[in-house]
């Protein structure tokens, strides 16, 4: 054995084995030789201990809270997303949303295999193995993400922690600001593994996690991008949803679609890699296109968007008489509700596509009509006031400019988002006052269906794009045209007049209103029509002198007491439609018609919902007992074969002749001065249904009545709709249906011919009349 060399100075020299050993002495000769050395290896050490010692700090106090309190366990256990509040229609499917974030949670069992596995393959392999903080993980992304620029490996953080980040957004400090976010998220997460399970968590990730457009939560995202369920999405649609959290815009897969497949086929990697698929598999599965089926909704999307609005406003005043269990209002954007309507979804997209497309060529007929002539919406005076009620106008009006200002800008041209029946929307480099010019000369139309026999409304559709036209055409009021004869021919009956009474088909002065003489639409008189050969060809004359003999008063007390809830005017102009109404009005009219003279109660809202299925409030809906007889029921099914006789052989022949409708149908179209409103009102034994078409202005009009009447503006949108209704055996109890014959002495009151060339002779009284 050898024994330890002894220095100069006499004293033994320890002899040092290992390699650390042989380091430590060479650095302390190197020390010893050069002062320099000494004095910054001293610094290098000092400042590496006040390192640690300022980390520890650091930690300490956000651990303690110092820098913001931490979410203790209680809050934890209390974790509430802001969650839409959804409507749905009365056949299961989700008409819209209200929310602040769009976001609808999923339980862990909606959400499929497909979309867990590929999160965990690429966002935190070893999640079911760490306690929310992965050491494992941050050497990989310094060795691997940082040295070696390979992004496939994936971020440090785990899951957990990124459920931190989303749950409690990050804070800004005056330094250190993403260290301290992320030893608070670091904190968070230990303390969220402590609270729930793995699989708890992995729910709750996939609940908050944000996708691009406004989107929260797998559910929502997987309708939007592929129009199915998280429980229902394929292995491809599960990657390239979870593809897009590495970065939601840049992967957005509508807008990118190249870069999200690039992005999907690297979560596909990653599934292989860890055993969730087949190599062979994978490479079959990234040969597959994107296969998108994009579905936007929101506030402004999705189907029944007027009817949303409307119904918004009413849960709005509701929910204001409700508290939650801890005393706080319910939120109609925050809270999850669950709103159920008596919407119809099949026929709400039927309706929204019937009037998609007959409105879609009738815009092209209409602007061609004006082609060559100085069109309405080119009055400066129109012009200038719509340019004043617009919220460019009103905004620019705050901020202090002057007019002069305004007009530059208002003829300035940049590009502008505009409505279109091709593509809903188009982008065009346009002056504001000709996008103004542009949308005065757009078409609207509103849309109405409901069962007549109930009350209940099944569509809705307040106009062609919420986005564009926020203004409910369902509620608007309109002159109504002819659509409101049949009030003054069962007005006349109620008064006793036989149908078969004939009225001379002739123009008479009336010099009681200031010389009035009302005219026939193609100014041919001559002739006298029974009331069924009057109403059925839409005969001015004929029901302006059936107004006489009854009263105006008479008359707007019946049309009040069927539906039109407004102040008729005192005229007998109103036999032509002069009286103002909305479509929800005249539609109530028709349904007291359809329904045997019995005035429904118009109902379209169910329930209400908490987020955990609590009714918070139920509506029940109208008993028909308690619907008034404002019509005899007799009178009312007079009134019903005259409007037979109208689609048959009258003003909706085109029922029968164009479109081969075989089915019973009852309805009566309207045509307002200078063509201004088409209007089209009709209905089967089961179904009630009512469409206007017009421009937003009534200064903006048809050009010819050969485009403008209602038989050919607003009919063929009925036409549409209800053939799609028929051709759809899931809506067997909307669909033909037959209308009960009338009693035998009825039709004998009604067996006369509906016209005569000659004054016909005088009828016998018959008392028998009065006893109906």
């Amino acid at each position: 054995m050898s024994s330890p060399k002894k220095t100069p100075s006499g004293k033994r020299k320890k002899t040092v084995n290992t390699w650390w050993g042989r380091q430590l002495q060479s650095w302390r000769a190197y020390v010893k030789r050069s002062p320099l050395s000494a004095l910054l290896l001293k610094v290098f050490l000092w400042t590496g201990l006040v390192g640690v010692l300022s980390l520890a700090l650091l930690v300490l106090l956000v651990y303690s809270g110092a820098l913001g309190e931490l979410p203790g366990y209680a809050e934890l256990r209390n974790i509430r997303n802001n969650t839409a509040s959804e409507v749905y229609s009365e056949d299961g499917i989700t008409l819209g949303r209200y929310f602040m974030e769009n976001r609808v949670n999923a339980s862990i069992d909606e959400i499929s295999p497909h979309i867990i596995q590929a999160l965990i393959s690429t966002e935190d392999a070893r999640f079911f193995k760490h306690n929310g903080i992965d050491i494992r993980a941050w050497v990989r992304v310094l060795i691997r993400t940082v040295l070696l620029s390979d992004e496939s490996g994936g971020g440090g953080s785990t899951l957990s922690q990124q459920l931190a980040k989303n749950l409690y957004p990050r804070r800004p400090y005056p330094f250190l600001s993403t260290v301290i976010n992320k030893f608070r998220e670091m904190f968070t997460a230990m303390r969220l593994e402590r609270t729930y399970s793995k699989e708890t968590l992995l729910n709750l990730y996939l609940n908050t996690v944000a996708f691009s457009e406004n989107t929260y939560g797998v559910k929502v995202a997987a309708q939007r991008f592929f129009s199915t369920t998280p429980q229902r999405i394929t292995i491809v649609q599960a990657a390239t949803l979870i593809g897009m959290l590495k970065g939601p815009t840049i992967y957005n897969p509508v807008r990118y679609p190249e870069r999200a497949l690039q992005r999907r086929n690297t979560v596909i990697n990653q599934m292989a890699r860890y055993g969730y698929l087949e190599p062979e598999q994978a490479e079959r599965l990234k040969a597959k296109p994107l296969g998108l089926q994009y579905q936007k909704d929101g506030t402004n999307r999705g189907l029944a968007t007027h009817f949303r609005e409307n119904l918004r406003l009413e849960l709005e005043r509701l929910l204001a008489d409700y508290r939650k269990p801890d005393g706080s209002p319910y939120n109609l954007y925050t809270d999850g509700l669950k709103i159920y309507t008596t919407i119809n979804g099949r026929m709400q997209r039927y309706a929204e596509e019937a009037v998609r497309e007959h409105l879609s060529g009738l815009q092209l007929e209409f602007n061609r009509s004006w082609k060559g002539v100085k069109a309405p919406w080119e009055d400066p005076a129109l012009l200038k006031s719509a340019m004043k009620q617009s919220v460019r106008y009103k905004s620019l009006k705050e901020a202090g400019l002057s007019e002069r200002e305004i007009n530059n800008i208002f003829n300035t041209p940049v590009a502008t988002r505009i409505f279109s029946w091709k593509g809903r929307e188009e982008t065009r480099e346009m002056t504001p006052m000709d996008s103004i010019r542009y949308h005065l000369a757009m078409l609207r139309a509103g849309f109405m269906a409901m069962d007549p026999r109930t009350g209940v409304i099944l569509a809705w559709v307040g106009g062609a794009d919420f986005q564009f036209f926020q203004y409910d055409q369902v509620k608007s009021r309109r002159q109504v045209g002819s659509t409101f004869k049949p009030i003054v021919y069962a007005a006349a009956l109620m008064e006793g007049i036989p149908p078969c009474t004939y009225t001379e088909n002739v123009q008479t002065t009336y010099s009681e209103y200031t010389d009035w003489a009302p005219a026939n639409a193609d100014d041919q008189y001559g002739g006298f029509y029974s009331m069924e050969g009057a109403l059925s060809k839409s005969i001015n004359t004929v029901a302006v002198d059936m107004l006489m003999q009854v009263g105006v008063g008479k008359v707007r007390t019946l049309a009040n007491d069927m539906g039109i809830s407004n102040n008729i005017p005192k005229v007998p102009a109103i036999a032509l439609g002069a009286a103002n109404a909305s479509l929800r009005e005249m539609l109530l009219v028709y349904a007291t018609l359809a329904n045997k003279g019995r005035r429904p109660l118009i109902h379209y809202l169910d329930r209400i919902e908490t987020a955990d299925g609590t009714v918070l409030q139920r509506f029940s809906r109208p008993s028909p007992s308690a619907f008034r007889q404002v019509v005899p029921e007799e009178n009312a099914a007079m009134i019903t074969r005259m409007l037979q006789t109208a689609v048959n052989e009258g003003t909706g022949i085109r029922l029968r002749s164009e479109y081969g409708f075989t089915i019973d149908i009852a309805g009566k179209t309207g045509t307002t001065q200078n063509n201004t409103d088409g209007w089209f009102l009709g209905y089967t034994p089961r179904l009630v249904a009512g469409v206007w078409v017009g421009a937003e202005l009534p200064q903006v009009h048809f050009r010819t009545t050969a485009l403008g009447q209602g038989a050919r503006s607003a009919l063929p949108v009925w036409a549409k709709f209800i053939k799609k209704v028929h051709n759809d055996g899931t809506l067997t109890p909307w669909r033909g249906g037959t209308f009960e014959p009338l009693p035998e002495p009825v039709a004998e009151m009604m067996a006369c011919p509906p016209f005569l060339e000659q004054d016909p002779p005088p009828v016998e009284e018959d008392d028998s009349w009065f006893n109906f």
